[in-house]
């Protein structure tokens, strides 16, 4: 049965009234200038995003939530979160970008050889699905075409379409995915992603959609570390099982971002947890008891400790094996 709707009665507040609601939920404000900085810049609700895994009801969301932080919260532990997200979406942002030209290379390269004799292969009923060629014009190419070098294409050569390496380039990557969902062939579709060592489609089509969404939440500014991503990632290459609730998490989304990276290159997957590792000692150094929730909430643990996390499972790993032995 669906919940009763209740009229909407809260009111915009003042940067005074905004502090003393923080107080009352607990948090430490020492510095109240400072802290009204904090709010002028940020904004309430918005930090209100990164307030919420302080809370002693985190992450229950239903009428368990009371609001109350942990004791010990300051303002700028919270404030420390939300730059730590930034940080995260500044270096995420830069390595989803390589993998987006990675993959916006492969589909253009691969299927217009393989279609070579014709170009606009994209709108061609014998390869992708008449509702993606019927939407086209409206959902994809009326932004495509005001691109220069594609006016400069269009006032040369006939046809409603530039070619594919030329109308692609500047597709979105939501562009590309509904694409690669939208081709008619899977021998086509494992042409894709064969070429990143992923043979199940409907698994490849899930990375995809994982890494539009982070990207998106990257780009627009939105909470990166605690997302859940609205489909499951499907078990596979970059994440052969999941533990409870990863599958539709930024942890399992992580996954797949690391997988898909070293795929195009190796030593920028090394580049890019090196940069992880970073950002986390830096938050950790000036809120250490957010730590467990980031560690939970994201996979990212610094390197030391994976170090020796991966030389206990080693060591537990051989333990098991000369039990097995003594049988």
């Amino acid at each position: 049965m669906p919940r009763r709707k209740i009229p909407y009665t809260k009111r915009a507040t003042t940067l005074d009234e905004q502090l003393e609601k923080l107080r009352r939920h607990g948090v430490i404000i020492s510095d109240e200038p400072k802290a009204k900085e904090y709010l002028a810049d940020i904004g309430y609700y918005r930090l209100g995003f990164y307030l919420f895994p302080f809370e002693q009801t985190y992450p229950h969301l239903d009428h368990r939530r009371q609001h109350m932080v942990n004791p010990g919260t300051r303002i700028e532990d919270v404030v420390a979160l939300y730059y730590f997200d930034m940080d995260l979406r500044n270096i995420l942002n830069k390595y989803l970008s390589r993998i987006e030209v990675a993959i916006r290379t492969t589909i253009i390269y691969e299927l217009s050889n393989k279609y070579n004799s014709n170009p606009t292969w994209f709108v061609d009923p014998n390869v992708v699905s008449s509702d993606f060629i019927r939407k086209f014009p409206n959902e994809a190419y009326r932004s495509i075409k005001n691109k220069l070098p594609i006016q400069r294409y269009h006032a040369k050569y006939l046809g409603q379409y530039a070619p594919a390496w030329k109308t692609m380039e500047f597709m979105t990557f939501g562009n590309l995915e509904v694409l690669y969902d939208s081709l008619i062939w899977d021998r086509d579709k494992s042409l894709i992603s064969s070429h990143f060592r992923e043979f199940a489609i409907e698994t490849f089509k899930s990375y995809l959609t994982a890494i539009r969404e982070v990207r998106n939440a990257c780009a627009h500014g939105n909470v990166v570390f605690g997302m859940t991503l609205s489909k499951g990632i499907r078990a596979g290459q970059a994440c052969p099982s999941f533990s409870a609730n990863e599958q539709q998490s930024f942890k399992g989304a992580l996954r797949v971002v690391d997988y898909m990276l070293r795929q195009v290159s190796v030593n920028r997957a090394n580049d890019m947890w090196n940069e992880l590792w970073s950002a986390t000692s830096r938050l950790y150094k000036k809120t250490p008891t957010i730590r467990t929730v980031i560690e939970s909430q994201t996979g990212i643990i610094p390197q030391k400790n994976r170090c020796f996390l991966h030389l206990l499972r080693s060591l537990l790993k051989k333990i098991v094996k000369f039990a097995r032995k003594k049988r």
